[in-house]
C-alpha cells in the first residue's frame, strides 16, 4: 500500500475540536506525520479548498440482508464519507449470526449493530416484531454479546403505538428491556415515533448513553408543546445524559418539530440516516452528508454536525481514540468534502421542505489506508 499525502486542506479534528490548515499523510493503515516522509517519496493528493474529516460514522442503518428492508453497507457507505456503520436492530437472536456471516464479514465497512429484542428482529415489513417480553430470550442475548461482544453495542426496542399496541401492552417492553440492558451492560437504542405512552413519560425511563432514536418524530406525543418548545422531561433526560439521535428515515422526521426544536437550540447528538430501500439515495434521506447539510442550513454550526457524525457515535461505540481523531498512528480512515455553495431544497415524507444554500458534498474516502472512493475532478 503507497503512501499519500492529501495535501493544503482543512483539517478537522473532533477530540481536539480544531480546524486547522496541514497535510495529512497515510501510510499502510494508519496515519503518519507529513514531515516524516522523504521529498518524493508519496503520491501527492491536492485537498485545496476541501474538508477532512475522521471517517463518518452512520450510526442507524439497516444492513441485513436476510429481510426485505436493508440496504448494502459498502454501496451506502463509501461514496458518503462513511468507514463505519452501525446496523439499527434489524437481527434478533434467531438471525445475528447469519447477519455476522452474509454481511458483516462480506463487507468492507466496519459494521457494528444493535440487537432487536424481538427475537425474529424486523424480518418483514408485512407485519412489526412481536416485543412482547414473555418473548425476549434472555439466555440467547447474553451469549450472543459474550461471542460477538467486538460487533454488538446496543439493545433495540421500537415503542411506537402501531408496535406496541395491538399486543395490549404500553410500558412493559421499555421497562423489561432497560432491565435487560442493565445485566448486559449495554445502552438501549429507542425507537421513539408516536410512542405507545406518553413521550415524557418515556424519556424518564432512559439511562446515561440510552438513545432516545427520531428525535424529530412528528406524529403522537412529540419532543415540543404547543408553543414550540422543548418539553422539560426531554431537556432533564438530555442533562443527566440521554443522547438524542436525528435518525431520519423515511418518516420519522418532520420539519413541524426539528424547527421549533431547533430553533430552541436542541440539536441532535447524533445525526443518522436509517436507511432502507425506501431512502436509498432518493429524497428524503438521499445521504449522510445531504443530512448534514440540512442541519447545517438549518442552523447548526458546522463543528457540531461533524461532532454528531463523527464524535459522539463513536464515544457510543467507545471508539473515539481510534475513529474521531486523525492524530498520527491512528486507524486511517479518512473523509474528504467540499462544502459547495448550491440552492437546494430538503424534505420531510410529507413534502414539507425548507430551501438551503450549501452542500456537503463528499470527494474522497478512505478506509484502513486504502482509496475506497475518490471523486472524478480530484487531482
Amino acid at each position: 500500500m503507497e503512501t499519500v499525502i492529501l495535501k493544503n486542506g482543512t483539517v478537522y479534528d473532533p477530540l481536539t475540536k480544531d480546524f486547522e490548515k496541514k497535510d495529512i499523510a497515510v501510510s499502510g493503515k494508519k496515519i503518519i506525520a507529513a514531515d516524516e516522509i522523504p521529498s518524493g517519496k508519496a503520491s501527492i493528493i491536492d485537498v485545496t479548498d476541501c474538508l477532512v474529516t475522521p471517517g463518518l460514522i452512520d450510526y442507524h442503518i439497516h444492513l441485513y440482508s436476510g429481510c426485505d428492508g436493508a440496504v448494502k453497507a459498502d454501496i451506502m457507505t463509501f461514496p458518503n464519507g462513511v468507514t463505519t456503520a452501525v446496523d439499527g436492530g434489524t437481527c434478533g437472536v434467531s438471525n445475528f449470526e447469519m447477519f455476522v456471516k452474509t454481511d458483516i464479514t462480506q463487507s468492507l465497512t466496519r459494521i457494528k449493530s444493535y440487537l432487536n429484542v424481538s427475537p425474529a428482529g424486523l424480518a418483514s415489513s408485512v407485519f412489526s416484531e412481536n416485543v412482547n417480553p414473555e418473548y425476549y430470550d434472555l439466555e440467547k442475548m447474553r451469549d450472543l454479546f459474550h461471542t460477538y461482544s467486538e460487533h454488538l453495542v446496543a439493545l433495540k426496542l421500537r415503542i411506537s403505538r402501531n408496535i406496541v399496541g395491538s399486543s395490549g401492552l404500553t410500558r412493559e417492553p421499555l421497562i423489561q428491556t432497560i432491565k435487560i440492558a442493565e445485566e448486559l451492560e449495554c445502552p438501549v437504542v429507542v425507537h421513539m415515533n408516536d410512542p405507545i405512552i406518553d413521550v415524557e413519560e418515556a424519556v424518564e425511563y432512559l439511562r446515561p448513553c440510552d438513545v432516545f432514536c427520531h428525535m424529530y418524530y412528528g406524529d403522537g406525543s412529540t419532543i415540543v408543546n404547543h408553543q414550540g418548545m422543548v418539553k422539560e422531561k426531554i431537556l432533564e433526560a438530555r442533562k443527566r445524559g440521554v443522547l438524542f439521535d436525528a435518525c431520519n428515515g423515511k418518516g420519522n422526521f418532520q420539519f413541524k418539530t426539528a424547527i421549533p426544536a431547533i430553533q430552541n437550540g436542541f440539536y441532535p447528538d447524533i445525526i443518522s440516516t436509517d436507511f432502507s430501500p425506501m431512502t436509498q439515495y432518493v429524497h428524503p434521506v438521499i445521504s449522510l452528508p445531504h443530512l448534514m447539510s440540512k442541519y447545517m442550513n438549518m442552523g447548526m454550526p458546522l463543528a457540531e454536525v461533524l461532532n454528531a457524525v463523527i464524535l459522539e457515535p463513536a464515544r457510543q461505540l467507545k471508539m473515539e481514540e481510534e475513529l474521531a481523531t486523525l492524530k498520527a498512528g491512528t486507524t486511517a480512515d479518512i473523509a474528504v468534502f467540499k462544502i459547495a455553495e448550491k440552492d437546494t431544497r430538503f424534505y420531510d415524507f410529507t413534502e414539507a421542505s425548507i430551501e438551503g444554500h450549501q452542500l456537503i458534498v463528499p470527494q474522497m474516502t478512505i478506509k484502513d489506508g486504502a482509496i475506497v472512493y475518490r471523486q472524478t475532478d480530484l487531482d
